[in-house]
């Protein structure tokens, strides 16, 4: 087992705004929990993962991150205390289970962040419908390299007549490791 005792967990509410609703969290421990990375990119999605400084951070839905480090877990957007217990004892479990399974892993060393907006955009039909529920192409490739919505919100991008647009740019989100917030 990796990461087998977390040995500090502070809660608290944001420094900058106290009156916040959510709270932040570190949790500590000796164990170096790095060499998980790339793995844990691969199976979860990394938002963004710096190997030069052995960071990788984890965009959760309803605004939760987690920030994975050697000897560090950072979590900000919990709704109480109950909540940061689940999330740090969620990430330890995985960071566990993807660590002692790595060998049927790809490990993975390139983060969503480095998705772009227009290169997605020039892979939708371009259409400006509306069915998404956005006002515009552009708009729904922003919210799409967030991974605010899926590629099924988009109709017109299942029409025959755009199956290879589909496929590049189900290659192309592929190849960031994306996806959507509710897929976690």
């Amino acid at each position: 087992m990796l990461l087998d005792r977390i040995d500090n967990f502070d809660i608290f509410r944001p420094k900058m705004d106290a009156t916040k609703e959510v709270l932040h969290a570190i949790a500590t421990f000796q164990a170096d929990i790095s060499p998980s990375f790339p793995y844990v990119n691969a199976e979860l999605g990394g938002w963004d993962y710096d190997q030069a400084n052995q960071v990788l951070l984890l965009k959760l839905s309803d605004g939760k991150w987690i920030t994975l480090h050697p000897h560090k877990i950072a979590m900000r957007g919990a709704r109480d205390i109950e909540e940061a217990h689940a999330l740090l004892t969620w990430i330890q479990a995985q960071i566990n289970d993807i660590y002692e399974h790595r060998e049927n892993i790809t490990p993975r060393y390139v983060s969503q962040a480095g998705l772009k907006i227009m290169e997605i955009l020039k892979l939708l039909p371009m259409t400006n419908c509306k069915l998404c529920g956005y006002a515009t192409c552009m708009a729904y490739a922003a919210a799409l390299r967030e991974g605010e919505v899926r590629l099924e919100d988009c109709p017109p991008l299942w029409e025959e007549k755009y199956r290879e647009k589909r496929e590049k740019l189900q290659a192309y989100l592929k190849s960031y490791g994306w996806r959507a917030l509710d897929e976690f």
